[in-house]
């Protein structure tokens, strides 16, 4: 699976991203986990918790006249997953673009995107928590995935960014888009609310007290709530995923 999480901030995508992300991991083999947000979220998610220096170096790359910034020398993205990617549990791999205020920087952000549109490394999964909004988006960081997965709890909000997201599928028309209802507190029918929105529902994940108090904690779902209604709602996703294709 190549999977990109976009939606709203505070919908929940670093907690079920990283969460597929070590469900897949298990259940498929190695995965490659992007964090492309520069802002933390799912280094914790993945179990890994604080990570401040990762990211690619700057020196990668260097500003050339007429062409822009540009890789130094010719090197594969699978190269730069093998020496920069961070293990993690499961048999994952983490790299991350960079967190702010200091760790975005023009030359380490041409090899991570260079990592995002070339990584094909036979018999792994890519799983990408994209920054919260449209702007990252519609600017290209999803162009790895094959299916995008909009996380939107079911707020006013989160359905308005959902419905913006949603013209992502005119972007990409050969890339599968679909909706996970986060938070979900009993209130709304999800069929409704997907219907309302035009477009595919992929899952439903409820609110979770056990899940709210991993996050608190920084610690990974999977690990701290693992029989949560909110892990086993995401491990059902992942496998009806699978099994149809996805």
């Amino acid at each position: 699976m190549r999977l990109a999480f976009i939606g709203k901030g505070g919908s929940g995508k670093s907690t079920v991203s990283g969460t597929v992300a070590r469900i897949l991991a298990r259940d498929r083999g190695p995965v490659l986990a992007l964090d492309v947000d520069p802002l933390p979220g799912l280094a914790f998610s993945l179990g890994l918790g604080h990570i401040p220096e990762a990211g690619l170096p700057e020196d990668l790359a260097e500003r050339r006249e007429g062409s822009g910034w540009v890789l130094k020398a010719e090197v594969s993205a699978e190269d730069l997953v093998e020496r920069y990617g961070i293990a993690g549990p499961d048999g994952i791999r983490f790299l991350q673009l960079g967190k702010m205020p200091h760790k975005v920087r023009p030359g380490s952000t041409v090899a991570f995107r260079h990592v995002i549109e070339s990584f094909h490394r036979p018999g792994w999964s890519v799983v990408g928590d994209l920054s919260a909004g449209t702007r990252q988006a519609f600017a290209g960081w999803a162009s790895f995935a094959t299916r995008l997965a909009i996380v939107a709890e079911p707020s006013a909000a989160g359905l308005l960014t959902a419905r913006r997201l949603r013209r992502m599928a005119e972007i990409m028309p050969n890339v599968g888009l679909g909706l996970i209802l986060n938070k979900l507190d009993g209130a709304g029918s999800p069929d409704v609310i997907a219907a309302e929105l035009g477009m595919p529902l992929w899952g439903v994940v409820p609110y979770d007290d056990e899940v709210a108090r991993s996050e608190r904690q920084g610690l990974a779902p999977i690990d701290a709530a693992p029989d949560s209604a909110a892990v086993r709602a995401i491990e059902r996703l992942v496998r009806r995923m699978g099994e149809a294709g996805q």
